[in-house]
């Protein structure tokens, strides 16, 4: 989060409130197909986020943590919907271009038939193994953010993430650190922030 630009939210300046729509629309549409395909009901979730977020941004100030709040704002919102319309659906990352098929250049890491072990082995998790991961990996969000978006403690989700590598790694017949260095760039190449997995 700019600094710069949410201070100017929080004066009232609806231009700086657009350049975080814009900023975050994207983050909060891909985050969404993972437990929905119905884009309606995406746009109208980021809609009502936005607007929380607007109308409760002097109160979101003062938290360690604005992203997580964002993140964690708009899955309950969508989750909430998705239930009352019983259509809630699995996490999963099928027909997303996180998954790299192809691409003229790979290290041993990044060769295609890896890729796409990789990516068979994450649709083998559960679905809130494969959120965790969605969001350390391709969010770069840390084990605290990620804890206050799923409403769990900071210690469930190292269970999970170690868990979940601990999968993979099983899987793909890697070492941890080979995984991680898949996991990681996938998800740069698919034009992810920087990965704080490494904290």
């Amino acid at each position: 989060m700019d600094k710069q630009l949410w201070q100017n939210i929080l004066e009232g300046d609806q231009s700086a409130y657009q350049q975080l729509y814009f900023a975050w629309f994207k983050k909060f549409y891909t985050y969404g197909k993972k437990f929905s395909l119905d884009p309606l009901l995406i746009e109208d979730s980021i809609q009502e986020v936005f607007l929380l977020i607007w109308n409760k941004r002097e109160k979101i100030a003062q938290l360690h943590s604005p992203n997580s709040y964002f993140f964690g704002a708009f899955r309950f919102i969508l989750l909430d919907k998705l239930r009352q319309a019983k259509r809630i659906t699995a996490f999963n990352f099928e027909d997303e271009t996180l998954f790299l098929t192809e691409q003229a250049t790979y290290d041993q890491e990044n060769d295609p038939a890896r890729v796409q072990k990789l990516k068979a082995a994450l649709q083998s998790l559960t679905p809130r193994q494969r959120e965790v991961i969605f969001l350390r990996f391709y969010e770069g969000l840390s084990y605290e953010e990620i804890a206050n978006v799923l409403n769990i403690t900071v210690k469930a989700t190292y269970k999970i993430m170690a868990r979940s590598l601990g999968s993979l790694k099983e899987q793909l017949l890697v070492s941890i650190t080979t995984l991680m260095v898949l996991l990681q760039n996938m998800y740069a190449f698919a034009g992810a922030g920087t990965s704080r997995f490494q904290e």
